[in-house]
């Protein structure tokens, strides 16, 4: 992927830049990712904080993961659609969908985390 990156929801009220490399991209099977995703997982690309830029009416839920790490989900305010989180685990970094990149089209997934909690539907 490119290290300079842009993306935001369905509606184009929310909208965010990534100026800087991604450090890492993962395909996530915790419950949390399922219920935010409405499917089986939730790829993301990890990029620094201070690389990440988000601008229009972010709404954020907050909640605990079930390793006890505080998660805050970002989504826009408007029309709901899911933008990215950030964790305690790992605050230096923020977990962008990669369904909300303008273009995915390069996006690979490198690490599967929370396997455990797959669904069996989820193949």
């Amino acid at each position: 992927m490119s290290d300079d990156q842009t993306g935001g929801c369905l509606c184009g009220a929310c909208r965010y830049r990534v100026s800087g490399r991604v450090e890492f991209t993962i395909r996530c099977y915790c419950r949390d990712c399922q219920k935010v995703s409405g499917g089986g997982h939730l790829p993301q690309l990890a990029v620094r904080a201070a690389d990440f830029s988000p601008s229009g009416p972010v709404a954020i839920h907050r909640a605990t993961s079930d390793a006890g790490s505080d998660l805050e989900f970002a989504f826009c305010g408007s029309c709901g659609s899911p933008l990215f989180k950030v964790t305690s685990k790992r605050p230096d970094l923020v977990f962008v969908m990669a369904g909300s990149l303008d273009d995915a089209r390069d996006f690979e997934v490198q690490h599967e985390v929370y396997e455990a909690a797959r669904q069996p539907w989820d193949k």
